[in-house]
């Protein structure tokens, strides 16, 4: 039952900033085109970044009902390492088909994302942390 409440308030912060990310790049796509960024790179690294996202966080939190603590961190690295290869194998497939058309500034601001999506995810994970060891103390 914890498990489902917090993945779920986790998944409402993850959903919002998704949410938040895609209006504004959506509504502020012609002031991105004249600063030359493509917003459809913006909107695809939120994409990809989003379902990582959800599949981390469901990932770190189921791990905390197993008494084994191992097995939490475990789950957080190979969350760390899911979406580093999941963004460089995005980058590198994005970088091929676009060849000299890549969109520098926008490959940068989807790395922005990746941050607000990591702190997302890291501060939830230590806000459960912390009401477990409160529930156990």
């Amino acid at each position: 039952m914890v498990g489902a409440i917090t993945r779920s308030s986790t998944f409402t912060k993850s959903l919002i900033a998704f949410v938040i990310i895609t209006l504004v790049t959506i509504a502020g796509k012609n002031w991105l085109a004249a600063q030359l960024i493509d917003y459809r790179v913006i909107l695809g690294g939120n994409i990809l970044l989003f379902l990582i996202s959800v599949v981390t966080t469901a990932m770190s939190v189921n791990t905390l009902k197993n008494p084994n603590p191992h097995a939490f961190v475990r789950a957080v690295y190979a969350g760390f390492l899911l979406r580093l290869f999941a963004c460089a194998i995005a980058a590198v497939i994005y970088i091929v088909f676009a060849k000299e058309g890549v969109n520098k500034y926008g490959l940068f601001l989807s790395m922005l994302t990746y941050f607000v999506y990591t702190a997302i995810e890291v501060t939830s994970i230590q806000k459960i942390l912390r009401e477990k060891r409160n529930k156990n103390a």
